[in-house]
């Protein structure tokens, strides 16, 4: 017999007076119905704000947390206006680390809110339960925590209650930061005290300036992070008392001890992290929760005097921005090679015979080289190269001008003459000019050559104050189209007569960033670049181009880092830009970059079609617009794409490149051969294009021919891919001592990248170094899963994955990872290899033989097949005989 059933909260059973707010609380029990929408199923704590419980979602069939407040907090009606203010606003947070707050409601005069639920634990019970915590595990909560509050500090919320009860860990040790906003609207009518000595907010983690009654600021929540953070590394407070009015005694008149003397096996870098949050001074703590990540991420002790910026803003305009970034585009772009072997595809001297470079051909073919500094480099030289970004932008836009990019122009202005550089540009005008000045006042010469037919078709002279300087660019650009005689729409006017920003200070600052971005990316030149654009921000919130530079940068940090952070900071940067100027190509630039990353391709071409509508003669476009057909499976866009790039400007390296590392992912290795073969006549200098030859050699099963084009690349530039390649060359030569040793020089010079170290995983294993294989292989699996957070739709790295535990012995894992790769993506040559490896390990030799013979129609080399000591238990099998036999001259 089945119990009666219970009468519904707020529904009283009699014709009793109705329970008062407090009562209602106290009645709620497991089973109770919360108002029509949810059914109480236990407490899960309680606080001085109320209590929470865990509850069933009916309208949303779904667990959730209801924090329901107390009474008392509730009654002034100002009070709840600005409650329901703070609330709305800390609903505007999206990020993974903070717990998202769903509804506000009332139930029987009993205010709550609806928050999702995790399950797990609080930090307070992890501690509570286990003391101190491995320094590992700490630091991993501390980098989350600094995510999450770097995140809502730039919504503007202070959380001010920041405590280890409001931090929650899930299974996989996910943080979620609850409670934002929550005592910052409560406080102001409580005036400091909820009733007779309990402050709003928990004394043992309370900043200084909370217990004074001073202004807080976000600098409060760092100081509080601080206090957890003693607390996870030492297993004590940083402040223990016998009360509360004790405890916050101590915090406004004594530093904490050193961290060390209770833990001396703290790490020294970790110590001074935690004492430099524990400044009693705002000023002298960290200023922003991302400086406290830099640190941590990089195991770094604070500097006393720095105030580490790490928004890395990139350069927008124009296609200097893939000049610096040029290398690690084509590890992006090129990724050729086997299984989980990972080749960036070279050329040795000699293999394609170079073909001569046309002659000029008429029409508006034109390049705006660097204007020459006369006088101090150093107050003219960035003003001098904004102006040649901003003309360049501008006549990109214009679909009658041809202009050359601008990172194949900084190359080719290096040759002595104009007629030299115009003809390695393949273009018949150039624009060139001097800048020069003292003090607020500037004087610029332009000068426009036709250099096919020996002539200067025009010069003029432009002089004014700093302040001037957009007027002046507009100027020049209406006197230069004037001059070369073209004829723009309505449309184009309109745009090349626009600002980025009217705030010159502003625009000098950004000026200033791209200068610091121009020379070599080290972090030293970020850092200072992310100052400079972040200082044009404080002077123009609505410059776009700034938070566009700041997308790509994110972006660029998140390719070496593999750190989801950044590539949330860069969406986020890039919709900004977006929200403030819907009209410029470099924003939609940035913007399907990052979508395409994060594995949003169809939001990625859209961006990046309505970037050509505006830039309608930009290879960068085209290039960009490739790679996301590609990712989309759409293989004749894809290769339209990069033609179309190649069209638009034959003679830059980096075009020909996409566009063969295209080929190579579609199997069509003749064409990548030829393609990459023309990287080497255009940059015989350039490590890439013999790296990426000598991979379309070994995807032809031509070991042996890989290894000189390799060397010759790493005699131009060591980079950690081209070891990688020549590792996987040796593997397939089955000399697994050598390709240990380049496997490993790779993973030591950038040790997060995720195919390098399954590379070095598979050495070990077949080199007898087995001991050492599975914990490598475990450290390619993590890097894997970094990788999903911030695109769960990568099918190269899904299959990868299936890759690794294939190998490490879970071959059922495996399987089911390279469905989940296979359904995303149906074309790549690649991941069909992969899927046959899969089978084999998995002992299911009819489907792996199947997978084969796909791979093989699709271009995939027989030879490498034959040489791969992963395909042993097939290559035995007469099947698989005769499958290479009819293959193998497709496969050549």
């Amino acid at each position: 017999m089945s119990p009666p059933p219970r009468t519904p909260l707020g529904t009283p059973p009699s014709a009793s007076a109705k329970p008062s707010a407090s009562e209602f609380l106290l009645a709620l029990e497991p089973g109770c119905e919360f108002g029509p929408r949810y059914r109480i199923e236990s407490l899960i704590g309680e606080g001085g704000m109320g209590r929470v419980y865990r509850a069933y979602d009916k309208d949303l069939s779904r667990i959730v947390a209801l924090k329901l407040l107390r009474p008392g907090l509730t009654t002034e009606p100002s009070a709840m206006q600005r409650f329901k203010q703070e609330l709305l606003l800390a609903r505007s947070i999206s990020h993974k680390n903070i717990l998202r707050i769903h509804d506000l409601g009332d139930a029987s005069g009993v205010k709550f809110i609806s928050m999702a639920y995790v399950e797990g634990e609080d930090l307070h019970q992890v501690l509570k339960k286990r003391g101190r915590l491995p320094v590992d595990r700490a630091v991993n909560i501390a980098r989350q925590l600094c995510r999450a509050l770097e995140a809502a500090h730039g919504e503007g919320v202070v959380h001010r209650d920041l405590k280890p009860q409001n931090v929650l860990i899930d299974q996989a040790d996910n943080v979620y930061v609850s409670d934002f906003g929550l005592a910052k609207s409560l406080e102001a009518d409580a005036a400091g005290m909820t009733r007779t000595g309990e402050f709003l907010g928990t004394p043992r983690y309370m900043s200084p300036e909370q217990v004074e009654g001073k202004a807080v600021d976000h600098r409060s929540d760092l100081y509080s992070l601080g206090l957890i953070l003693y607390d996870m590394v030492t297993g004590e407070a940083a402040f223990p008392g016998d009360s509360g009015l004790e405890v916050m005694y101590q915090r406004l008149k004594q530093d904490p001890k050193n961290p060390k003397l209770l833990n001396p096996d703290l790490p020294d870098y970790l110590a001074r992290i935690t004492l430099r949050c524990l400044e009693r001074a705002p000023a002298r703590r960290y200023q922003h929760a991302r400086e406290i990540l830099a640190d941590l991420e990089a195991a770094r002790a604070p500097s006393p005097s720095r105030s580490v910026q790490v928004s890395l803003p990139m350069p927008t305009r124009r296609g200097w921005f893939l000049a610096a970034g040029a290398l690690l585009m084509l590890v992006i772009l090129a990724l050729a090679l086997p299984p989980a072997r990972h080749f960036i595809l070279g050329r040795p001297a000699g293999a394609v015979t170079p073909a001569a470079i046309p002659a000029l051909t008429q029409g508006q073919y034109l390049a705006v080289l660097p204007f020459r500094v006369l006088g101090d480099p150093a107050s003219l030289g960035y003003v001098a190269d904004g102006l040649v970004e901003a003309l360049s932008a501008k006549l990109f836009q214009l679909k009658d001008a041809r202009v050359a990019s601008a990172a194949a122009v900084e190359k080719a202005s290096k040759k002595e003459s104009l007629e030299k550089t115009a003809r390695a540009l393949g273009v018949n005008l150039i624009v060139h000019g001097t800048v020069q000045g003292t003090g607020e006042k500037i004087r610029i010469i332009v000068n426009l050559e036709d250099v096919a037919g020996g002539r200067r078709l025009w010069t003029e002279e432009f002089s004014g104050v700093t302040q001037d300087l957009l007027t002046l660019e507009d100027q020049i650009y209406s006197k230069m189209v004037a001059a070369l005689n073209l004829k723009p729409t309505d449309e184009e006017l309109a745009r090349g007569a626009s600002h980025p920003t009217e705030n010159i200070e502003a625009y000098d600052l950004y000026l200033k960033g791209r200068n610091a971005m121009r020379g070599q990316q080290d972090v030293k030149n970020i850092e200072a670049a992310s100052r400079f654009y972040e200082e044009a921000l404080k002077k123009d919130r609505g410059f776009a181009l700034a938070y566009a530079g700041i997308a790509d940068a994110s972006l660029l940090m998140y390719r070496e880092k593999k750190d989801s952070f950044w590539s949330q900071k860069a969406l986020a940067a890039a919709q900004q830009a977006q929200r403030l100027n819907d009209n410029l190509a470099e924003v939609h630039f940035s913007l399907g970059s990052v979508y395409k990353a994060t594995g949003k391709a169809a939001e990625a071409i859209a961006q990046l079609q309505r970037a050509l509508q505006l830039a309608p003669n930009s290879d960068e476009g085209y290039r960009r617009l490739g790679g996301a057909y590609l990712a989309s499976g759409r293989k004749e866009e894809a290769i339209q794409a990069y033609q179309k790039a190649t069209q638009v400007n034959p003679y830059y390296w980096l075009n020909h490149n996409a566009l063969g590392a295209a080929y190579t992912q579609l199997g069509e290795n003749e064409k990548a051969l030829a393609s990459f073969g023309r990287v080497t006549e255009l940059e015989p200098d350039n490590a890439a294009g013999y790296e990426n030859v000598g991979a379309a050699h070994f995807r032809r099963g031509e070991f042996q021919e890989c290894i000189p084009a390799f060397q010759k690349a790493l005699q131009l530039q060591p980079y950690y891919s081209t070891y990688s390649n020549l590792g996987t060359a040796y593997f397939y030569l089955k000399r697994y001592n050598e390709s240990v040793q380049m496997f490993e020089k790779a993973v030591e010079m950038n040790p997060n990248e995720e195919v390098a170290m399954g590379n070095l995983a598979d050495a070990y294993r077949w080199s007898g170094q087995k001991e050492k294989a599975p914990a490598t292989y475990d450290k390619a699996i993590a890097l894997a899963y970094k990788e999903l957070q911030v695109n769960p739709r990568s099918a190269i790295t899904l299959g990868n994955l299936a890759l690794y535990y294939a190998k490490k012995g879970n071959p059922n894992r495996g399987l089911d990872f390279m469905r989940r790769a296979r359904s995303i993506d149906r074309t790549n040559v690649d991941l069909i290899y992969k899927e046959a490896i899969v089978n084999a390990l998995a002992s299911r030799p009819s489907d792996a033989l199947k997978a084969l013979r796909e791979a093989f129609q699709r271009g995939y080399s027989t030879a490498e097949a034959k040489s791969d000591p992963e395909l042993g238990t097939l290559q035995g099998r007469p099947e698989f005989a005769e499958l290479v036999g009819e293959s193998s001259g497709k496969s050549r």
